[in-house]
């Protein structure tokens, strides 16, 4: 999930805490799903493709396997 979250920031310019508030989480769970401590869940996973329609599926999808 890191490098998929890395690739966003990256492409949109913004930084972690504009990248949470999009998806509506905390900066704090979207530094703990980047480190692996925490699995992201439905609400990142929604909030991810309603913020980034871009965002391909299958690319979230590997991650969650």
């Amino acid at each position: 999930m890191l490098s998929l979250i890395n690739k966003i920031l990256y492409i949109h310019k913004i930084n972690e805490k504009q990248l949470a508030k999009a998806i509506g989480i905390s900066q704090r769970h979207l530094i703990r799903i980047k480190k692996g401590e925490s699995q992201p869940g439905n609400k990142f996973i929604s909030g991810l493709i309603n913020a980034f329609p871009e965002v391909d599926m299958n690319e979230i999808i590997k991650y969650l396997k």
